[in-house]
């Protein structure tokens, strides 16, 4: 029967690190030695040894070395022990063939990869918190392997499981002693106290979340900035219950001094282009309607994202620059404006139902060729498909 991979965790107060059990030595060995799949580049002095490069043979400037986050460790039937580490030179010569390995241990800033022929010769050392969760841990390899003071070896199935399909990791708000447990508990207390019986385990985590967020209000420009988000991020009901609860309904209440002469501006700025709703007073039952009536037609209004010409993602509301997170993946919130973000510009439409799809720099750079076009005297701009169609219909062959 063939081998499967697995997976394991540490769970640690503050995160699940995952310990991966490879079942495919080459797999493994691949990570750890070849450039492009995880530990290693090849670098050059071309470029001052910034960036990876090709693997050139006649530059006998570069060099193999291994990422900031990343080390692996080589072990060989033989009892020989090989290093890859950040800041230490790799010596190609001297690293051992596949067939020649035993195990490989490697690591980075997700967790641990091991592979081994003798599982059994892999050791797992941990220390515990008063809460019994895994402190601190450290992945060993060979007879000799002894824990240090205070250490206790486990088995690579004594380590958590996660349920499939729980990316989410939502297990650590059930696990004593863990951050999420703790945020959990300061939810529940939070909206009891504040006689939101109503509101299940995700709302009351929303409203400790926008209470923390209200808390941190110290002017009036703090208060148009976080309101904003808040009310991109959360549900409208939760929003409205943290607000009342925390005595939040304007800016008046926090505006400083030194803000007098710009505050108008920014109310201005808020009431166009934000999501900022301003109480007088306690909200009733129809004031909150009425709000989350308002707040949810504003959502409505989505910002079309759009590449300029540097092919640069921006905000199609304020043109602010947009940047993927470290998994890769768009902001769904303009982080300047708070406007949600469309991403449909992607698909490149066509057809009649392009025109939804255009965004305001599409209008903008229109209405300026349009502009030029009649300040020259000419009927439409050149290169359009009026002109060109009148070219095209005048050549001769």
């Amino acid at each position: 029967m063939k081998k499967k991979d697995e997976t394991r965790y540490f769970v640690t107060a503050v995160a699940s690190v995952p310990v991966y059990k490879f079942a495919s030595k080459t797999e493994m060995y691949r990570m750890a030695t070849k450039p492009g799949w995880g530990a290693v580049e090849w670098y050059s002095a071309a470029d001052d040894y910034k960036n990876p490069v090709a693997r050139d043979r006649s530059d006998k400037t570069q060099q193999l070395c291994c990422d900031e986050d990343t080390s692996a460790s080589l072990y060989t039937k033989n009892g020989g022990y090989f290093g890859i580490f950040p800041y230490e030179e790799i010596n190609v010569k001297e690293m051992p063939k596949q067939a020649a390995c035993a195990a490989i241990i490697y690591s980075d800033s997700c967790g641990y990869s091991i592979w081994a022929e003798d599982f059994n010769k892999i050791h797992i050392f941990v220390t515990y918190d008063v809460n019994g969760l895994i402190d601190s841990y450290r992945v060993e390899y060979g007879e000799d392997a002894q824990p240090c003071d205070g250490e206790t070896e486990i088995r690579f199935e004594d380590l958590y499981q996660q349920p499939e399909g729980d990316w989410k990791e939502t297990y650590r708000a059930e696990i004593p002693g863990t951050v999420e447990y703790q945020h959990k508990q300061e939810a529940a207390r939070i909206a009891e106290t504040a006689g939101a019986t109503w509101m299940d385990a995700d709302q009351q985590e929303q409203f400790r979340r926008i209470c923390n967020l209200i808390d941190k209000i110290k002017s009036g420009r703090d208060f148009y900035h976080i309101i904003n988000k808040i009310n991109n991020n959360y549900e409208l009901d939760v929003i409205n219950a943290a607000r009342e609860y925390k005595k939040c309904f304007n800016s008046a209440q926090y505006e400083q001094p030194e803000e007098a002469g710009h505050m108008e501006e920014l109310r201005e700025f808020y009431r166009k282009y934000g999501d900022v709703t301003e109480m007088d007073e306690v909200p009733s039952a129809g004031t909150l309607v009425a709000v989350a009536v308002d707040m949810m037609e504003r959502d409505t209004a989505l910002a079309l994202a759009y590449t300029d010409d540097l092919g640069v993602a921006r905000c199609g509301e304020c043109g602010t620059e947009l940047l993927c997170n470290e998994t890769g993946d768009m902001p769904d919130v303009c982080p300047e404006c708070g406007r949600r973000l469309e991403y449909d510009f992607f698909r490149e439409p066509d057809g009649p139902d392009a025109d939804a799809y255009r965004t305001r720099a599409d209008n903008q750079q229109e209405a300026g060729t349009a502009a030029e076009a009649a300040s020259e005297g000419r009927e439409a701009a050149l290169g359009t498909p009026e002109t060109m169609a009148g070219v095209n219909a005048n050549l001769k062959l």
